[in-house]
């Protein structure tokens, strides 16, 4: 028997459908105020880094450098301090320009750490140093994070919102990583980007020499191959003017190659700590550096070799871990099978990029170090995203249709 079609029937499938487009309109909103509280929340974590780091700094810099005065004005005036790039319309001498405005700014960042830490000797003043700019990367990563959620809250566009959302996890990831690499330096141990002068530093028999601003030198034999040695000065965070040292030795000694290491961004799915070999300058500073290594190649014909060592950002700004350190041998092997391939008593030149802190200037001051074991990170998901990925992953194929398969092709 069917129901007539009546009119009251009808005005309540239209209240229906109503409120059906009604509360479709309302889910973007709900969306949007749904990303921008997530967002908010790591605004405010982000923002704990970076008055932690402060503190850290304040810490360091009284116990270390012996300040009475309270250092946090200062320490909060240089958190957003900044740098603005020269003039590119003409290319020519960009380079001086660039490396003129970083040795201005390295002089800054000298002055306020001898401001803050007067009484602090060579190497927590570097690490004073280098604590500063890691507080400005969180302060500018803070304050970058909150200028979207409060663009996004401003104009209510969801597609920013989504953007940076998107963006949440690994924001988190390298916020707390850099956090983890100001500990390990305000407590003078390595990070991962330390793996350069590490090798370098196993290379070093004796005290070395200064040869450039905060590098120094020293040279070894390696199967009758005489092989300079540079790296940034330690055991404070410091990177070293590494180009200008390794034009200056390469064009004194007439060397036949350089040889660079350095940390290398890995791809998911790499392992940590693997070592790979290239050419090229493996050097990651903003270009003067670099094109000094280069020009002395150019220079004088030789090849620029490259060494890495595979890891993540998040690794290679943490404390340095014994996955990483363990790669010191291979890369030393490659190290002394690339001399090997010059003539016999010809010169190579080895060059330990890196921020070398927590690594002293010879075999002798690094021996006995220990490294951390990597933290291992564990998948964390809920209940109905376990159930999710068990359904939508294929089993295991068996023994007996592999044979059959392999069977099958033969």
């Amino acid at each position: 028997m069917m129901v007539p079609f009546t009119e009251q029937s009808m005005f309540g499938q239209i209240i229906l459908w109503i409120a059906f487009f009604y509360l479709i309109s309302l889910y973007p909103k709900y969306m949007l105020h749904k990303m921008i509280g997530e967002m908010e929340a790591v605004v405010d974590t982000l923002s704990g880094y970076t008055r932690d780091a402060a503190e850290i700094v304040k810490k360091v810099a009284r116990e270390k450098g012996g300040v009475r005065k309270d250092p946090m004005p200062e320490i909060e005036r240089m958190m957003d301090f900044f740098l603005i790039p020269p003039v590119d319309l003409d290319p020519y001498g960009i380079l001086r320009k660039i490396e003129h405005i970083l040795d201005r700014a390295e002089d800054r960042f000298d002055h306020v750490a001898s401001r803050i830490s007067p009484k602090a000797d060579r190497v927590w003043r570097a690490n004073v140093n280098s604590l500063l700019k890691g507080t400005i990367g969180l302060n500018m990563l803070t304050k970058m994070l909150r200028h979207y959620v409060e663009f996004a809250k401003k104009t209510g566009n969801i597609q920013i919102a989504m953007i940076i959302h998107m963006q949440l996890v690994l924001i988190k990831k390298i916020a707390k990583a850099q956090m983890e690499g100001v500990k390990a330096i305000s407590k003078g141990k390595p990070i991962g980007d330390g793996i350069g002068p590490l090798v370098a530093a196993n290379l070093i028999e004796g005290k070395p020499r200064t040869v450039a601003k905060d590098v120094v030198y020293s040279r070894t034999d390696i199967r009758g191959r005489t092989v300079h040695v540079l790296k940034a000065d330690g055991p404070g965070a410091t990177l070293g003017k590494i180009g200008e040292a390794v034009k200056k030795v390469a064009k004194e000694n007439r060397v036949k190659k350089i040889i660079t290491i350095d940390a290398s961004v890995k791809l998911e799915g790499e392992e940590t700590g693997k070592v790979s070999e290239g050419m090229g300058a493996a050097i990651g500073d903003a270009g003067p550096q670099k094109a000094k290594i280069e020009e002395a190649a150019l220079e004088l014909g030789i090849p620029v070799e490259a060494i890495v060592v595979k890891m993540s950002v998040e690794e290679a700004i943490s404390p340095l871990t014994k996955n990483i350190a363990s790669s010191v041998k291979k890369v030393l092997a490659y190290v002394r099978q690339s001399a090997a391939l010059i003539e016999k008593g010809g010169h190579v030149l080895v060059v330990g990029v890196g921020n070398t802190c927590g690594i002293g200037n010879s075999k002798a001051e690094i021996r006995g170090m220990r490294f951390p074991e990597p933290k291992e990170e564990e998948e964390k998901l809920g209940l109905t995203d376990r159930i999710i990925k068990r359904l939508a992953t294929p089993p295991p194929p068996r023994p007996e249709d592999e044979r059959d398969e392999r069977k099958g092709q033969v």
